[in-house]
């Protein structure tokens, strides 16, 4: 194990992901539900979400101007500062200045979602790379159940002056370990805009299709946790299901990444059919309790899953001829524009079938995991 913590780019990259997972987790785990308990109906919320990421993918070129005059940490500085407000404001029920609140929560992701793959990329060796994953999936799921204790018992005792200040304080220092890491991004000479918006219109690529299809995950991972809220009714038995799941899935990520630097190939198959096993048992889980062992499964794959994936990302980006950095950006351009169009249709449907998307949201989930996998698969043929 020593390889994997020998370099201090790694330590830090482990550092800064527990950091960062313990601040970002009130708008990662409890956001959409924070939102629902504030009044905002379930198609408003798709129709915000929708909004969001598409004012995400066309402000994502700002990480790679920024990143390239101050560095990728100053970016990391400026998002985290935006999700400070963004917190303050769903707990303070802040939500009538609707262009202001999607401001501070769309920025941050364009400003910083590109750092994962690109620090990655940079520092991490490919034969290290499966593991490395799953140790940066362990401290992020040890920041998310840290976090889940910590919010769980400061919504329910309205105590929101402390979640407040924990989640500046942690945000702060995940920006310290970064800067540790920082590093300024060579780019392209032509104009970068345009750049960036020619590759995603006229440049085939297996990386910038799988991103795409990434985003029915990302609905999936975003909206599960209110689906598992609307079964259970209750806030406390919420944050605890939530808490014992998170601690669950810190043996499997371990044995992912170990699995996925020995043969790549067969972990993907693997991990690629329990995921779709285990999210098509959402379309029948009826009861409560059912519903909440599921999520628990459910997670725990998930982190799994994610470590396999985002390993397969990665060493596409090392393929391609293109910066590191820009290829990171793009990519998660291609996912913003895409998620725009998914969450406008299911904001649209969802004034019909209501509750009843999810099931739409599960469905679209199991096709993106079998077409995420025969992407890869052809990728690495």
């Amino acid at each position: 194990m020593k390889e994997y913590f020998y370099k201090r780019e790694y330590v830090f990259l482990y550092l800064a992901k527990f950091l960062y997972a313990f601040a970002d987790s009130f708008m990662e785990i409890f956001g959409v539900v924070m939102l629902y308990k504030n009044g905002m109906s379930l198609p408003m919320i798709l129709l915000v979400y929708g909004l969001r990421f598409g004012i995400m993918g066309i402000c994502s070129p700002l990480f790679l101007k920024i990143s390239h005059r101050f560095g990728v940490a100053s970016c990391a500085l400026i998002a985290n500062a935006l999700r400070v407000i963004g917190t303050a404001m769903i707990l303070q029920s802040q939500l009538n200045h609707l262009i202001l609140f999607l401001i501070v929560i769309s920025l941050p992701g364009a400003l910083s979602n590109p750092l994962e793959d690109a620090l990655s990329s940079k520092y991490v060796k490919t034969e290290h790379r499966g593991r490395y994953n799953s140790i940066r999936n362990v401290a992020r799921i040890l920041g998310q159940f840290f976090a889940s204790v910590v919010v769980g018992w400061g919504v329910v005792t309205g105590n929101n002056l402390l979640l407040i200040l924990m989640v500046s304080i942690f945000f702060l220092l995940d920006y310290l370990c970064t800067a540790f890491v920082d590093y300024k991004p060579e780019l392209p000479t032509e104009n970068v805009l345009k750049k960036t918006i020619q590759y995603i219109v006229k440049y085939k690529s297996n990386l910038k299709i799988v991103y795409s299809f990434r985003t029915a995950h990302i609905i999936e991972r975003q909206f599960t946790p209110l689906y598992l809220y609307l079964a259970l009714q209750n806030f406390v038995a919420f944050s605890t299901v939530l808490s014992i799941s998170l601690l669950i899935q810190i043996v499997t990520v371990m044995i992912a990444g170990k699995c996925t630097d020995k043969n790549m190939k067969k972990t993907n198959k693997v991990v690629s059919i329990i995921k779709m096993f285990i999210t098509s048992m959402y379309l029948f889980g009826k009861n409560k309790f059912m519903i909440a062992v599921n999520k628990t499964v459910s997670d725990n794959f998930e982190k799994v899953y994610e470590t396999s994936i985002q390993t397969s990302i990665q060493n596409m980006i090392q393929k391609e001829k293109e910066e590191d950095t820009v290829l990171s950006t793009l990519g998660q351009m291609s996912l913003c524009f895409t998620e725009v169009i998914v969450f406008l249709i299911l904001s649209f449907f969802s004034l019909f079938l209501q509750e009843k998307i999810f099931y739409v949201i599960f469905v679209l989930s199991i096709l993106a995991t079998m077409s995420i996998y025969l992407k890869i698969r052809k990728e690495n043929t």
